[in-house]
């Protein structure tokens, strides 16, 4: 009997260390493959995130150019004579003054109408080639007062060489048009791309 229970005992021991044994070591093999399947799990989530983030952005910055384009085209629509002096209503009501600076500060949603010499302090200069809808060719700054400067909308290139574009003025001559305009603006080098900042 004493044999018997012994040869239990030492039997149920050395299965129970030889259990434990394979116990501990099986998490110890197993826990790097799975934080390292979870690192991926992690990185790809991530880059999700990164790639849904950039896609709203885009988005986002495409409709704001798109309402910009939209906006504008209203007075095109409705013809919108030119007058220094004069105002006219944005789609939602809100007056602006029918001319150059005041139709770009009514495209934009600006609170105010600007002129060519405060209009720049809400834009930011850029390149030739970075120029997108809703961005402007602009002749402001100090200087332009009255009839000295003068703004237009940039729609896109009207051919692949860039020197021609499609734009939308309100012009002293024609009133509210949407016209191809050559680079940057009839020849006058004094024009420099602008984007409104935020955009």
């Amino acid at each position: 009997m004493k044999v018997t229970r012994t040869l239990a005992s030492t039997a149920l021991t050395v299965g129970l260390v030889a259990g434990g044994t394979a116990l501990v070591s099986a998490p110890a093999q197993a826990a790097p493959e799975a934080g390292s399947h979870n690192q991926v799990r992690n990185q790809q989530s991530q880059n999700q995130q990164s790639q849904n983030q950039q896609s709203q952005t885009q988005q986002t910055e495409d409709e704001a150019r798109d309402e910009i384009i939209d906006r504008a085209q209203t007075w095109v629509d409705q013809q919108v004579p030119y007058d220094m002096t004069g105002y006219h209503p944005d789609p939602q009501g809100n007056e602006y003054r029918t001319d150059c600076s005041g139709f770009v500060s009514m495209a934009w949603g600006l609170d105010a109408s600007e002129n060519t010499v405060t209009l720049p302090d809400f834009a930011e200069t850029i390149d030739k080639e970075d120029l997108k809808p809703g961005d402007v060719l602009m002749k402001g700054g100090p200087g332009t007062e009255g009839a000295n400067g003068h703004v237009a909308i940039f729609n896109g290139w009207a051919n692949d060489e860039h020197t021609a574009y499609y734009g939308i003025e309100e012009g002293g001559s024609t009133g509210t048009v949407a016209r191809e305009i050559s680079y940057p603006y009839d020849q006058d080098d004094a024009f420099v791309p602008y984007r409104l900042k935020g955009l």
